[in-house]
């Protein structure tokens, strides 16, 4: 079975965003595992008329052969806390459409909201984010992240966060943790204080 992955864009009130950054993930991935790329463009009138109002996600599923496009009414999931969970052998370096590492791992979420995901004791990423913590010395997002995410990539350039090793025994040193991703920007204030996360042990 040919291995497929995923992309999601944020579209509000018909704007595209972040477009350019997509595409060039997109043909990195394509190039990485099958050496070639595919033409690809996603413009402002290719917008169903029923999603041009409002916030939009776009989920794009492709593989060298094949590409297919849905779009969705979107809201913020509510987080309200998050299990840390350790695995050393997860491995997202590449938007793959099968989540089943994740799915595996949230199982074990207890009764919180997401897991925030530990590998090697160096703190990553949640199921479905990158991660910003945030103390009195700034905003800071772990070197150790499982996925290179868009939006990092976008504050990192914009220096409006810092790249940071963060180790699981470092988190007390932070009071709340925001969730980024292409559809949820730091402004967006879907955070969490850190009291909210829930460590078993150290």
């Amino acid at each position: 079975m040919k291995q497929s992955f995923s992309e999601v864009i944020k579209i509000c009130n018909g704007k595209i965003f972040n477009l350019p950054a997509h595409i060039e993930r997109m043909n990195f991935t394509l190039q990485s595992f099958f050496g070639s790329t595919i033409p690809f463009s996603l413009k402002n009138e290719d917008i169903p008329l029923e999603f041009r109002e409002g916030l939009v996600k776009c989920r794009i599923v492709y593989s060298l052969d094949s590409l297919s496009i849905e779009y969705y009414h979107y809201k913020f999931r509510e987080i309200n806390s998050l299990k840390v969970i350790h695995n050393n052998s997860i491995d997202y370096s590449f938007k793959y459409a099968d989540r089943t590492a994740f799915e595996k791992l949230m199982a074990q979420k207890e009764n919180c909201d997401d897991i925030l995901v530990v590998k090697n004791g160096f703190v990553t990423d949640t199921s479905f984010t990158n991660v910003v913590f945030e103390s009195d010395k700034g905003l800071f997002t772990p070197s150790t992240y499982l996925l290179p995410g868009t939006k990092r990539q976008t504050l990192l350039k914009e220096r409006v966060i810092k790249e940071k090793v963060i180790r699981i025994e470092d988190i007390e040193d932070y009071r709340k943790l925001y969730l980024i991703n292409a559809m949820m920007d730091i402004t967006d204030n879907i955070s969490i204080p850190i009291s909210r996360l829930k460590i078993d042990s150290l």
